[in-house]
């Protein structure tokens, strides 16, 4: 902790002894037609509610310049003869960091007059148009206001509808009853494996992704009925994009917190030309871990770190460009055991575990304008990913040994295409291909003593996923837009495939309302170990099919007042082709899995339902206050080998979120930000122990005839924000507090049970209690 105030000293005093004249900073953009990326000269764009008038137009290369603009959130209005106008959330204009923007216009259907502004445009619209429904982009400050959300785009989720948050020291993306395994995680336009620190074998959920705020722009977030681009999902899809460093000076950013250290740079290799962000993140839970607050256990101590970068090369006729753009991320945890043979009572006392996680990806995009209405966009990336999961005992005498040992590692060497056309203001197409070979080494002994009672996974080779699909945007009117797709997929590993067709159609009724309609079909190949499970010395699972999904959703969307949205959303899931076991009695199925890959023989044979409604009301930014409010209600069940349906283990039946926060601006350049993050579901399901049972202390006698019939006591946790920024003439600095769980609130964690010798009893774990995020950045 000295160390903190002695960090915080050292770069706040500083700061304060910069003259207090008034700070002001540059707003730089681009702006480009939405279907075509050709630049667009001549649109105006200017500031809303300026004390003085700021604005100008974009020169021949559709750029412009807004200097001397105020330091604080301000909204930028871009308006183009013949194009739907642009505003944009109120930005936050620091004096240490130029603000870059890059407009994206769309064209409008009646070209015959100039468009008036709305005040009721959808500030969380997609940045995808063709995603019509259960979809809202997410910008990068509103992963730093938000509560507790660490800066990570995975826990800010955890508050947006039909997300179920249910645990603490991970981050599982449970949508709409949907396992985690269904999610996608697509970065600058290329399909990447799961990119969290620790991830979860099989899964798409670990700690906290390798994405560090300072690398992120404006990206999309999915939760159902996604179009036609979007493919190996039926749960969710988080579309991340970065943002390309200043092209015209050199910019620097440092954090400094309990959860680490955080360093990026940006600039232009030529001024006005290419230019670099780069950015290198060291975390370690020592911190906390020296208070008394552990987010995993008392035993365990956790490391990560990782670095990411972009560089941007445009060509001298803006014809073209290239991003050449990386992520790497290296994770350690291991847990002790206890040390005191007197004091070890139980199995998990004596247990060690050694999870190390390894994942990269480097790749290039090249985007070329074939004329004024068409553009080809190509990316090729080479990406990897290796998990270690080690689980050693002690013995009487405190020799370790091992029961369990777990390595994966799979690459990839993906190439996506598409080509983007516009015929006309009404009609767009959009057709591309995803082809991915994926290579796998994977091994798995679950018990090193008695390895023939194991299940194994030995193997090792390559297998090609490929992906084309097509689709068209129609607005035969202003008010009517229909987007027509479909999207294919093929494993070669077994040669199973899938045909998908997507359907979306949004009616704007008037000014204010709205109602869209959404169908699709989507599917996902199985996690890669679960083909090659071995099981009675056979392999039984290489001809799984892939997991298949019909998806509906009808929505109605109501401005209400300036700034303020009333949406819902009904949405209907059938899942067909999920594996489910095939042993006798077995009533286990893939849809109720966390992580992992299957340990028994496997049939396509198993269903699975979602149905429920979404509600949100929604203020975005104005008056130096926001909120999103969302509840759900929903059921979620599945079937076995015999038809017969039980609850998943993510029906909690019903889900509540809140985030709001409030901001006050004092006279010396310096505002106070509070934050307020409320969490809230019905209790995750568990399957009962069989009466009388005490099993072997490790493994909970489960009654699996029964499977998920009871549940836990409902999950609430509040978290709260508050943070200190100051604008100084050449920096500008943050001083934030973020605490979860701040009235230290003892949630159970539902995944498992541990044996307490004292009671005889099996007992549920706990999940964190309070735990305090203290943090420091500074821009110059």
């Amino acid at each position: 902790m000295k160390a903190i105030i002695l960090l915080l000293t050292a770069f706040l005093f500083p700061c304060f002894l910069l003259a207090q004249e008034t700070p002001s900073q540059t707003i730089r953009g681009t702006i480009i037609d939405k279907d075509t990326r050709q630049v667009l000269t001549g649109a105006t764009v200017k500031l809303e509610n300026a004390t003085s008038e700021i604005g100008t137009v974009s020169d021949i290369d559709g750029k412009f310049i807004l200097e001397n603009v105020p330091v604080g959130r301000q909204k930028v209005i871009c308006t183009y003869i013949g194009y739907e106008t642009y505003i944009s959330e109120p930005i936050i204009v620091n004096s240490a960091k130029e603000v870059f923007l890059n407009i994206a216009l769309t064209e409008s259907v009646i070209t015959t007059e100039e468009v008036v502004v709305s005040a009721f445009q959808k500030s969380n619209a997609p940045l995808n148009e063709l995603s019509i429904v259960s979809t809202r982009s997410f910008s990068v400050e509103e992963t730093q206001r938000y509560a507790a959300s660490a800066n990570d785009p995975s826990r800010m989720s955890m508050g947006f509808p039909g997300v179920q948050p249910s645990r603490d020291s991970r981050s599982d993306i449970i949508i709409r009853g949907n396992s985690g395994i269904g999610l996608l995680w697509r970065l600058e336009g290329i399909d990447i494996p799961n990119p969290n620190h620790f991830a979860r074998r099989g899964s798409s959920g670990g700690g906290i992704t390798v994405f560090s705020v300072s690398m992120l722009s404006n990206s999309d977030f999915s939760t159902g009925a996604f179009p036609a681009e979007y493919g190996n999902a039926f749960s969710g899809v988080f579309d991340i994009n970065f943002r390309k460093g200043n092209r015209e000076k050199r910019e620097y950013s440092f954090r400094a917190g309990m959860l680490g250290l955080d360093f990026s740079t940006e600039g232009p290799f030529k001024k006005g030309r290419g230019s670099y962000l780069i950015n290198y993140r060291y975390s370690t839970l020592g911190l906390l871990n020296q208070m008394g607050i552990h987010l995993v256990n008392p035993r365990a101590d956790n490391v990560f770190q990782d670095l990411s970068f972009n560089l941007f090369f445009p060509s001298k006729n803006n014809k073209s460009t290239l991003s050449i753009w990386g992520i790497g991320g290296l994770s350690d945890e291991f847990e002790r055991a206890i040390d005191d043979l007197d004091e070890q009572s139980t199995f998990s006392e004596k247990f060690t575990r050694d999870f190390q996680t390894d994942m990269g990806a480097i790749g290039a995009s090249h985007t070329y304008l074939v004329n004024d209405s068409s553009y080809i966009k190509t990316s090729l990336a080479v990406m990897g990913q290796k998990i270690i999961f080690r689980n050693d005992t002690l013995n009487l005498e405190r020799s370790p040994f091992n029961i369990n040992d777990e390595a994966y590692t799979n690459s990839r060497l993906s190439l996506t295409s598409f080509y983007k056309r516009k015929f006309s203001p009404k009609t767009s197409m959009k057709v591309g291909f995803f082809l991915s070979n994926i290579r796998y080494k994977l091994y798995h002994v679950d018990d090193i003593l008695t390895p023939s009672s194991s299940f194994w996974l030995d193997e090792e080779g390559n297998t090609f996923l490929i992906q084309p699909y097509l689709q068209f945007r129609f607005r035969p009117t202003a008010r009517l837009t229909v987007n027509v797709g479909a999207h294919a997929m093929f494993l070669t590993l077994n040669n199973t495939w899938s045909a998908e067709p997507r359907l979306a159609m949004k009616y704007q009724l008037d000014e204010r309302r709205s109602i869209s309609l959404a169908y699709g079909l989507h599917s996902r190949m199985v996690p890669i170990g679960s083909y090659f499970t071995r099981y009675a010395g056979e392999q039984p699972n290489l001809d799984l099919e892939l997991i298949k999904s019909h998806h509906l959703v009808a929505a109605y969307d109501q401005a209400i007042g300036s700034g303020t949205r009333f949406h819902i959303e009904a949405y209907y899931q059938r899942l067909f082709d999920v594996p489910v076991s095939s042993l006798e009695n077995s009533t286990q199925s893939i849809l109720n899995d966390i992580d992992g890959f299957a340990i028994e023989p496997l049939v396509s044979e198993g269903k699975g339902q979602n149905i429920g409604i979404d509600i949100t009301i929604e203020k975005s930014f104005r008056n130096q206050s926001f909120f999103l409010l969302s509840g759900s209600v929903f059921n979620s069940t599945y079937s076995d080998q015999n038809g017969t349906f039980h609850n998943t283990r993510y029906n909690s039946n019903y889900t509540a979120t809140f985030m709001g926060g409030k901001e006050f601006s004092f006279k010396n350049n310096a505002t106070l930000q509070t934050g307020l993050k409320l969490l809230f579901n019905g209790g995750a399901r568990i399957t009962p122990l069989i009466p009388g049972e005490r099993g072997d202390g490790q493994n909970p006698p489960w009654d699996w005839s029964r499977p998920f019939e009871d549940r836990i006591a409902p999950y609430f946790r509040p978290d709260i924000r508050i943070a200190y920024r100051k604008d100084n003439p050449q920096s500008a600095w943050t001083l934030a507090l973020d605490v979860q769980n701040v009235i230290n609130r003892i949630n159970e964690d539902g995944i498992d049970r541990t044996y307490d010798p004292d009671t005889q009893n099996w007992i549920g774990r706990d999940q964190s209690g309070l735990t305090p995020v203290l943090s420091f950045q500074i821009d110059f």
